[in-house]
């Protein structure tokens, strides 16, 4: 079966990016040496993390995104493939290189520190994210770094009837028109302290995402959990705690959009959405990396009803 013949549970389109992850004892002061007690390597970036994530749940998954025909980009491919998410929509360009994330992890805290290298990289051509080319879903995913092919994906999906999320980690070209063309706007702190003002709160800038179009509103607040609203209300969820559990916060906030597409593909209201995202974000925080510590769905209901 084509790509564009399948019926996804989702669509995701995005970065794609190689994680290096190095876990330290402690930051190194400037022009201090330190040792690496703990080394991955393994896909990252928010829209492949979400669907691996969505995957590892038994949903139907399918990435688009632009990579190097080099080492990392089919690295990429395979391991997507491997995690049982499509990966055949991928543009593996021959004369570009792949996008590289180099992750340091405070062993202390499980705190990060990421440096993205995109030198040499090339966007999505725009055939890439034609309607034709788009295969059906039931949500699909942006993350809105490329907005000439997020605005052109968001659209097929309005045109369809098909809902969609995007998870903003930071503000992009073109902000207006992404507001215009998504239902689900789900963004970082960062982001709405970014685009809104520093000294906003998650409830005022949740308003004013609605305002401009979406239909539910979503900030997450890493260690504070998240607040969230529709024109129906508002509500805030408290984050999970638990000594000495946290090892890494990378994907923590990928894995919460996967988590909230999981509820909206099982119908759930946008509140029950964000407390199974804001478990399986939790439980993610166990392990080294974005993607090994994705939790079973089992592990994650499991602490949804405790």
């Amino acid at each position: 079966m084509k790509n564009n013949e399948a019926v996804f549970d989702c669509l995701g389109i995005g970065l794609c990016a190689l994680d290096y992850q190095c876990v330290l004892g402690k930051y190194p002061e400037p022009d201090e040496k330190t040792t690496v007690k703990e080394f991955t390597m393994q896909g990252g970036a928010p829209v492949p993390t979400a669907l691996v994530a969505l995957a590892k749940w038994k949903r139907n998954c399918s990435f688009i995104g632009s990579a190097g025909n080099d080492h990392e980009g089919l690295f990429i491919q395979r391991e997507l493939e491997r995690y049982g998410v499509r990966a055949d929509g991928m543009v593996l360009h021959q004369k570009a290189r792949t996008c590289k994330a180099f992750v340091w992890i405070d062993e202390s805290t499980g705190s990060r520190a990421c440096a993205l290298d995109q030198t040499g990289a090339l966007p999505l051509p725009p055939r890439a994210v034609s309607g034709s080319a788009l295969p059906q879903c039931r949500v699909m995913h942006v993350d809105g770094r490329d907005a000439r092919a997020a605005i052109l994906a968001l659209k097929t999906a309005r045109r369809r009837g098909v809902p969609s999320v995007i998870d903003a980690g930071s503000p992009r070209e073109r902000m207006d028109e992404i507001f215009a063309s998504v239902d689900h706007f789900v963004a970082s702190h960062e982001f709405v302290r970014r685009y809104y003002g520093a000294r906003i709160s998650p409830a005022s800038a949740c308003e004013k995402i609605l305002a401009a179009g979406p239909r539910a509103a979503v900030v997450t607040l890493g260690e504070k959990g998240c607040a969230g609203a529709t024109r129906d209300g508002s509500f805030r969820i408290q984050a999970y705690s638990k000594p000495g559990f946290v090892v890494d916060t990378t994907g923590a906030g990928d894995v919460f959009h996967g988590g909230y597409i999981h509820g909206l593909l099982n119908g759930w209201d946008v509140k029950r959405c964000c407390e199974f995202a804001n478990a399986a974000a939790f439980l993610t925080c166990g392990a080294v990396g974005a993607r090994d510590g994705i939790p079973t769905l089992n592990a994650a209901m499991r602490l949804l009803r405790q």
